[in-house]
């Protein structure tokens, strides 16, 4: 679960901001949307993140994706341009490291992590276990450049072997040099590792599944939930399933295919073929035997006929709707926070809400899941959205700044659209490039 993100001198956020899943306990509205009793902080089961283009919604989710990829990656900062990370809108950009701090719960253990990264390295990172209720953080570890503190006391040469590995990776986190060579023993240091590798699931704009038919393919309880629901997104789609083939009867039947795929396919065991970022098939190895494994929709025609086509000849719409059901099914049903940048992106406001939808008001889900969004029609869904589940992101002085809804103290009687569109609450711009046109 997440608690809160905290960022500082990123992309488009200069000064410190936070978003956090706190809810307003005063609010009655939809207590069910309350998570009491997965862990011992009141957490809300979702999020709607509002703004204009250009006013840094997509950064929030990339200082997620920023934060996930040190934590695990230890060449992550050495294979970017970290230079271009940093709030570059003012002078010295780059004089002040860029800062970022994230509060989780995993299996009702709290953590909290932050980082500190300047161009050439990491100034300081901290894991520490949290106590929300007590407002208070115990160290796990702590470095600063290449020196670490440890919870846990190591004897001198781990310290020493430790200190030589910093120095030789200045820009890695401590976290993701530790999954290699164990240097913290202290058994929480792979919990909080666990959280950000198995339990954030992050889709961004244009992203794609791009091993969704493997994926389907080892679960079978997902593949079971996305074909329940593909019916219910009212695009055509009478059901979806998925087809094994034999490898050769399969390359027999297409030729085009099968002369363009590696010379050395025989040494390979799994192989996702891909077309425009579709996963169009996967060839795998199976008891010794290959087989082709596609999705195929049953497409509804005139008169009820039923045509079966398979992904490259579905709409983008769909295509982004079968991006997210996986993604619904981690929220719903394994507990994982679900991150969607832009949900609405290719989808109708009618497919929008029936996802949020579902998402809102099924029974037993044990996740969370935080989107942004152009929307705003389910500002007035009441029965979706609490107001403390409402957040805006603005642009002032030329940085982004980050805001709840609940902040405004409005009676519910008052609709939250109509004050969005109206300016009330900032995070919108009214463009008018007539009037503008005619004072040039």
């Amino acid at each position: 679960m997440l608690l809160r993100v905290i960022i500082k001198n990123f992309l488009s956020f200069d000064d410190e901001v936070q978003f956090d899943m706190f809810p307003n306990m005063k609010r009655t509205q939809l207590g069910s949307h309350i998570y009491m009793e997965l862990c011992d902080v009141p957490l809300l089961k979702q999020a709607a993140i509002y703004g204009s283009n250009g006013a840094g919604k997509s950064n929030l989710v990339k200082a997620l994706e920023f934060l996930r990829a040190f934590a695990l990656d230890k060449d992550f900062s050495k294979n970017i341009e970290l230079g271009k990370f940093f709030y570059l809108l003012k002078k010295d950009a780059t004089q002040d490291p860029i800062s970022l701090s994230i509060e989780f719960e995993y299996q009702k253990k709290f953590f909290f992590y932050e980082i500190e990264l300047s161009e050439k390295f990491v100034a300081k990172e901290g894991l520490y276990e949290s106590f929300p209720r007590e407002n208070r953080l115990e160290m796990i570890y702590e470095r600063k450049k290449h020196n670490v503190e440890l919870a846990q006391k190591a004897d001198d040469a781990v310290m020493d072997a430790t200190k030589r590995m910093l120095a030789k990776n200045p820009l890695s986190s401590l976290l993701s040099l530790n999954a290699e060579f164990p240097i913290v023993s202290d058994p929480r240091c792979k919990f909080a590792t666990k959280w950000f590798k198995g339990q954030l699931e992050i889709i961004g704009v244009h992203s794609f599944l791009p091993t969704l038919i493997d994926l389907l393919r080892r679960n079978k309880p997902m593949l079971e939930f996305v074909r329940k629901l593909v019916y219910h997104l009212e695009v055509g789609v009478n059901d979806m399933n998925l087809q094994e083939t034999d490898f050769d009867s399969w390359a027999q039947q297409h030729i085009s295919i099968a002369k363009n795929l590696p010379g050395d396919i025989d040494k390979v065991k799994t192989l996702s073929l891909n077309a425009n970022a579709t996963p169009v098939l996967s060839i795998n190895v199976e008891d010794g035997v290959r087989k082709v494994y596609q999705l195929m929709f049953d497409n509804i025609g005139k008169g009820g006929f039923i045509g079966k086509l398979d992904t490259s000849m579905q709409s983008d719409g769909t295509l982004r709707a079968l991006t997210l059901l996986p993604a619904l099914y981690y929220a719903c049903k394994q507990g994982k926070t679900v991150i969607v940048d832009e949900i609405n992106c290719c989808l109708s406001p009618t497919m929008v809400k029936g996802i949020v939808e579902y998402f809102a008001k099924s029974e037993g889900t044990n996740g969370q899941l935080i989107f942004t969004t152009h929307d705003n029609q389910l500002l007035d869904e009441r029965d979706i959205l609490r107001s403390d589940e409402i957040w805006f992101v603005d642009k002032r002085e030329g940085a982004s700044v980050i805001y709840s809804y609940n902040d405004f103290k409005e009676h519910h009687t008052i609709s939250p659209l109509r004050g969005y569109n109206e300016g009330r609450y900032g995070a919108i711009r009214f463009v008018n490039l007539l009037e503008k046109h005619a004072n040039q």
